[in-house]
């Protein structure tokens, strides 16, 4: 027997186009799409006439670590911000609880704004422990939200990953960063296998996957482990390369060449592999990238926030490079309003110095946020797109609303309207997640009520760890003026294809 009939809506049938169909749920999974459906009998049905029926967004870069930051930084560019965000060391520790209500208020931003699966790229700046990794995937599970779990994780100290002016740094904070270093790969790998034997369940929506933080942060040795064991055993793996000038940089100082280069040395490329941000491409990098199938997590929205630069989407699309939309971290993009990804994503590059028969637009933005999103979680065959066999996490949108009237193109409002304000049902794998505008997993406003008193300790604790970063400041902001008078990314992306507004070098 099906357990959910969705009878009449407008539903998303694929390449932009809408049609009224019915659809049937069963297990988890869509079985059916149109006239087939209506004829099964179900335990539900629900009368769609007046919603769209769309496939759940894949968030594919986000990171919950940072979600007591809403707000709170503005006009610092990634190395300083990360001074803040990120403390280098003496990061506080957080109770299992504070750890849960914090992934809690970054998951229900994404149901909300029609993300049914996240790649949270995890970090625990006072370090992972198996009661923080337990409190992250409960609270998944608790929303019913679909997420992979990176594992960020590195082994170089801080000072030896960024630019840094050492003679403006005290030299006794330079020799507690050095003795403060990550774990090495060899305690990484036993967390690892652990974290997977304990949590990854793909079928039951939550997988881990692996997260070597940058090539910059990570030894050779740490990177083709990581790739060795992800191999073994098949996992995902996400790794931030190119997100600034600093990073481009760094890349030349360290190997004498582009970070992408190095990687493809090392035999790092592939399938399984997710570039965050891959603003300061080459022309050759891209190249790399397509040939090892690797895909391209698109940030807009915290790519300007940083002011790190311009993803060159419409050069990587053109070489059928597979790109995917995140909204990135709490603090550097004070949202996780997929909705509002989406509509940057297909604006922004408008922009660009091209032929407007060439420009982006509302198509290209939600295949990277559907189909393109699902390659970035590992799950190609389940979800982006309504077809049977596909997991049913859907998205439903009130055609009543403001957003939707008068109806012209329904994609064009999808992409481009304020849509989540006519979100009112969630499904995640063929069960409720969100009716009538209410979640049902937890009682979000006393959540929200103990996120607020809890948010007073937790920021309280970071003093000690700001005042470090303080004392950081100068040396960084000297490597990163230093990055910006670089002639670094001359040879980056197609020289007539820049973004408007940056200047010709």
């Amino acid at each position: 027997m099906t357990d959910v009939i969705l009878k009449g809506g407008l539903v998303d049938i694929g390449d932009g186009e809408f049609d009224r169909a019915d659809v049937a749920i069963e297990a988890g999974r869509v079985t059916a799409v149109g006239g087939d459906a209506a004829s099964s009998d179900a335990a539900e049905v629900v009368d769609c006439a007046r919603f769209a029926i769309v496939p759940g967004m894949v968030n594919a870069h986000c990171h919950s670590n940072e979600n007591w930051f809403r707000g709170r930084w503005d006009n610092l560019p990634l190395e300083p911000w990360m001074l803040f965000s990120y403390p280098a060391i003496a990061g506080p520790v957080q109770s299992a609880r504070e750890t849960y209500l914090r992934t809690l208020i970054g998951g229900l931003d994404m149901i909300r704004s029609g993300a049914t699966c996240a790649v949270d790229f995890l970090y625990e700046m006072a370090g992972f422990t198996d009661e923080s990794l337990a409190a992250v995937t409960q609270a998944y599970r608790d929303l019913g939200l679909r997420v992979l779990i990176v594992l960020g994780m590195g082994d170089r100290a801080y000072h030896e990953t960024v630019v840094l002016d050492e003679g403006l740094v005290d030299r006794s904070l330079i020799e507690r960063l050095e003795r403060d270093k990550p774990p090495t790969w060899e305690e990484w790998e036993a967390f690892t296998r652990r974290a997977v034997q304990r949590h990854h369940r793909p079928e039951e929506g939550i997988s881990i996957g692996l997260g070597p933080s940058g090539p910059q942060r990570c030894s050779d040795h740490f990177l083709q482990a990581c790739s060795a064991l992800a191999d073994e055993l098949d996992l995902q793996i996400h790794i931030h390369v190119l997100e600034t000038r600093m990073q481009a940089l760094s890349g030349q100082k360290m190997y004498g060449r582009t970070l992408p280069e190095h990687l493809q040395a090392l035999g790092f490329l592939g399938p399984r592999v997710n570039f965050e941000h891959g603003i300061w491409l080459t022309e050759g990098d891209i190249e790399l990238v397509r040939e090892s199938g690797t895909t391209i997590v698109h940030n807009p929205i915290s790519n300007m926030k940083l002011g790190s630069g311009i993803c060159p989407v419409p050069t990587l699309l053109r070489h059928n490079v597979n790109v995917a939309l995140g909204t990135d971290g709490m603090s550097s993009n004070d949202g996780n309003d997929m909705f509002a990804v989406l509509k940057v994503a297909g604006l922004l590059h408008k922009l660009w110095d091209i032929d407007y028969e060439r420009w982006l637009g509302a198509r290209e933005a939600w295949q990277m946020a559907t189909a393109g999103g699902a390659q970035a979680a590992g799950d190609v065959a389940g979800l982006g797109r309504i077809e049977p066999g596909r997991r049913a996490d859907l998205v439903l949108l009130d055609l009543d609303s403001a957003v939707f009237t008068p109806l012209a193109a329904p994609l064009h409002h999808v992409v481009f309207g304020s849509t989540t304000t006519a979100l009112r049902h969630v499904m995640i794998g063929g069960r409720w997640v969100l009716r009538e505008g209410s979640v049902i997993g937890v009682d979000e406003p006393a959540i929200l009520a103990e996120i607020r008193e809890a948010a007073k300790g937790v920021l309280s604790r970071h003093d000690e760890a700001w005042e470090i970063g303080e004392a950081l400041l100068a040396g960084v902001r000297a490597g990163w003026l230093e990055a910006l008078r670089s002639d670094v990314g001359v040879n980056r992306s197609v020289p007539l294809e820049r973004a408007g507004g940056l200047p010709a070098r």
